[in-house]
């Protein structure tokens, strides 16, 4: 083999290699970010079935109303930054798989090449898709939507009158509204800034 052929044959070993990495780290965020996210929900859950109204006065109800409201604004904002970098992870993945498609059209487009047949798997630069439908597509925007609930939860519990009873409390329409309204703004800044990672990556042209 002539010194470029050798390059690219090393190219493809090691580009292959970094994809292969990246998709573990991105199972392996996927696998705690979802575990980070369910021990506020379990834990909260737990101290809520353990307050009473006379167990708790006016003071630590407010407290408390304040600690979650404010926690789940904290993480939700935290969970969009966790999720649009692992995107970014996952963009990075896809550049590799390009490149070794590259590479893989290279060697069979070499003399000789014909007796290995057609080549069972991709050899187009621009596959696969950035942001196409898929299973990326749907864990982010599930993760989104988690982000999302927390950031409306969150809103929730700052906006109603933290000094009523736990018995006592009423959650009025309104509450409801702004909660849903919330909710909706938050999801679509998490579209936005995922099509903006993904623009952002095709215009590199690569």
């Amino acid at each position: 083999m002539d010194d470029f052929t050798q390059f690219q044959l090393k190219e493809y070993e090691n580009i292959s290699q970094a994809h292969f990495k990246t998709n573990e780290v991105l199972a392996t965020f996927y696998r705690y970010f979802l575990l980070i996210t369910a021990i506020p929900i379990t834990t909260i859950g737990l101290a809520l079935m353990n307050i009473s109204d006379d167990g708790i006065s006016e003071e630590g109800r407010i407290l408390a109303h304040l600690i979650f409201g404010v926690s789940a604004l904290v993480l939700s904002l935290v969970g969009a930054a966790v999720i649009s970098y692992i995107e970014g992870l996952r963009l990075d993945a896809i550049l590799y798989e390009r490149v070794v498609n590259s590479i893989r059209d290279y060697f069979f487009k070499m003399p000789s090449s014909e007796k290995f047949g057609t080549s069972v798997l991709p050899t187009q630069k621009d596959k696969p898709s950035y942001g196409g439908f898929g299973a990326s597509f749907v864990m982010y925007f599930a993760y989104a939507g988690m982000n999302s609930a927390y950031f409306a939860a969150g809103v929730l519990a700052l906006s109603i009158d933290r000094s009523v009873p736990l018995a006592s409390l009423e959650v009025t329409k309104g509450h409801w509204i702004g909660a849903l309204v919330v909710f909706v703004l938050m999801t679509f800044l998490q579209a936005i800034v995922r099509h903006r990672l993904v623009t952002d990556k095709s215009k590199k042209g690569f």
